[in-house]
């Protein structure tokens, strides 16, 4: 009898133990290390996720840390970082044969405004003239190189265009004159507009699709910690519903992460980005190809869109009615 119950003793705490393995590896793999990639209203769905508890709220903590525009994707493809809220520079990557994939859309088109100084009329007037964006390959030259092409000039050749790094000397370019335009957005805007530069392109309205944001994890990641993507995907997807119906949590969370306390700049930022991230984000193929087609390298013709994305666990979650009933309010 005291054998029996011995081994009975045994197999409980064999149980328990398995029990505790099985928990420890659950919690483990509902953490995840998140990079973000601009100091900008663009990424107000992870910093709200991150700000309101979203994240807790559906089981997985993740550490949220900015890093500037490529070198997130280089952290990622290092094994530091495990999902980023991007721009295009996962594709750049991939094209160069890293194994990366964007599991979710961000922004499937820009948001910029192209101010100009005041005897610049429209973008015909731009002929000969010095155009300013950030940086090369950032989504500001795309937008400025699109842009520029749908009005019958060629970048580089009818327009010059300059490097200005951030969006302070985008601003400062104009306005002192070393630029005739420049690509900007709130809540640099209002400083445009007070210094009596005009805006001549609202590039919001003409909806260029281009992938401006999304996130990018790896297949591995999406094999091995589906759970925690998933858990990470719900939370930013209740996120941009609550954007869309809650500014003073959105502008607390956006004034948190720009470091800005002053309430006309949030406002701005809020009013420009409340109505334009997707309800359901899943990636299409019409954003990867705008990025492919103006891509300079000669691998990019070669490849299809649907090599960048996957869509399946967005699809799982808009399967089981979530997006709907957090949308529902």
């Amino acid at each position: 009898m005291d054998s029996k119950r011995h081994f009975m003793r045994i197999g409980a705490l064999a149980i328990s133990a398995l029990a505790i393995v099985t928990q420890a590896a659950s919690a483990q793999e509902l953490n995840l290390r998140a990079v973000y990639n601009a100091i900008s209203g663009v990424m107000a769905p992870i910093w709200v996720a991150a700000d309101a508890g979203l994240f807790t709220k559906h089981g997985v903590n993740v550490d949220v840390k900015y890093l500037a525009a490529t070198s997130a994707v280089q952290a990622m493809l290092g094994g530091g970082e495990e999902v980023g809220f991007v721009g295009n520079q996962g594709i750049d990557a991939k094209i160069e044969g890293a194994d990366l994939v964007y599991i979710a859309s961000g922004l499937p088109t820009f948001v910029f405004q192209i101010y100009a100084r005041p005897e610049i009329k429209t973008i015909a007037d731009l002929k000969g003239k010095v155009f300013a964006v950030t940086q090369p390959a950032a989504s500001t030259d795309y937008a400025s190189r699109i842009v520029l092409r749908k009005n019958g000039l060629e970048p580089d050749k009818d327009v010059r265009i300059m490097y200005a790094q951030d969006t302070t000397n985008v601003f400062n370019s104009v306005n002192v004159g070393n630029a005739a335009a420049g690509i900007l957005g709130a809540p640099m805007s209002i400083k445009a507009k007070a210094a009596g530069l005009k805006m001549i392109v609202d590039i919001a309205e003409l909806k260029i699709p281009f992938l401006f944001t999304g996130i990018l994890s790896s297949p591995k990641l999406v094999r091995e910690k589906n759970g925690a993507l998933t858990a990470f995907l719900r939370a930013y997807i209740e996120s941009m519903a609550v954007i869309r119906r809650d500014r003073e949590i959105t502008v607390k969370a956006i004034g948190r992460f720009l470091k800005l306390t002053d309430r006309e700049a949030l406002d701005s930022v809020y009013d420009e980005y409340k109505d334009v991230f997707p309800v359901t984000p899943l990636m299409t193929a019409a954003e990867i190809k705008a990025v492919l087609d103006v891509s300079k390298s000669p691998k990019a013709k070669t490849m299809k869109p649907e090599e960048f994305f996957d869509n399946s666990i967005v699809q799982k979650i808009q399967a089981s009615g979530f997006i709907e009933q957090v949308n529902k309010h």
